[in-house]
């Protein structure tokens, strides 16, 4: 068993979230596909370079940046997620993964390169788990972090939530915008303060906004946004009377954004880069 400094988390994405992101990997994959590869290429060259992948979850960017020729280490705290990496990569060499706190995770090896894809904005104390972290780089190493905007901008997740909030009993106090979670990170301000804070320089941070294929149709978008994503913690808490109105309110403000080709939606995201 790991070292596990976040309790929390742990028992959250080892347990049932872990297992729908397994169950829905590939459109997962898919959906991230454009910010995937837009991070990868950011790093340029990095063929023969050591890269951490921190929060790789079902092995998709490990996959990617192996592929691209670095060699990788995949760490996450799910073990259905890496289950499901180390079944994709079936035996080969590169990546590797490894059941891992980042907050507490150590190597005997450094590595060049701290890459996350939407896997750093979960710890309780960050400056605590990134100021570990850079210890496992090198002299000169750099990070590369991919961390939503806020869900303004991030329609594919946001645009489900205000659709049933008539629906969603009121919550005692407002969840604080920096918890653990997708937006956690959402603050550029609070990034670079982090990242500071943990001994990184020349951190800055790249908007990017991709237009992102949520699903094939309608029906299936529906679905989805039932299991992941904020929608889908506030229909957990739904009175059972208003289920068929809430999916229907859901429904009809996904509506417009199916085209011909599926339901596209944006997506923005702040490229973080930094060094050590």
């Amino acid at each position: 068993m790991a070292s596990i400094l976040n309790e929390e988390q742990f028992n959250y994405w080892d347990g049932e979230a872990g297992a729908i992101w397994v169950e829905h990997q590939q459109q997962l994959d898919q959906l991230l596909t454009p910010f995937t590869d837009d991070s990868i290429a950011s790093l340029g060259s990095i063929e023969g370079r050591r890269v951490l992948d921190l929060g790789c979850g079902c092995g998709d960017s490990s996959i990617k940046l192996a592929a691209a020729g670095a060699q990788v280490l995949g760490i996450d705290l799910s073990r259905p997620m890496l289950a499901q990496a180390n079944h994709r990569v079936q035996n080969l060499a590169n990546p590797t993964f490894l059941h891992a706190d980042g907050a507490v995770f150590n190597s005997e090896h450094e590595f060049d390169v701290l890459y996350s894809r939407f896997g750093s904005m979960f710890f309780k104390d960050p400056v605590v788990a990134f100021t570990n972290l850079k210890e496992a780089l090198c002299r000169g190493g750099e990070i590369r972090l991919v961390c939503w905007q806020a869900p303004s901008f991030n329609p594919w997740m946001s645009v489900g939530g205000r659709a049933i909030a008539s629906f969603v009993p009121e919550m005692e106090a407002p969840r604080d915008p920096r918890a653990p979670g997708p937006f956690a990170f959402s603050d550029p301000d609070y990034v670079r303060s982090i990242l500071a804070s943990s001994g990184f320089t020349d951190v800055s941070l790249t908007p990017v906004t991709q237009s992102l294929r949520v699903a094939a149709d309608l029906e299936t978008a529906v679905a989805f946004q039932l299991v992941i994503g904020p929608a889908a913690r506030a229909f957990k808490t739904l009175p059972k009377d208003s289920v068929k109105m809430a999916t229907q309110a859901l429904k009809d403000a996904l509506a417009p954004f199916e085209t011909s080709t599926g339901v596209v939606m944006e997506g923005a995201v702040w490229l973080v880069s930094g060094k050590t």
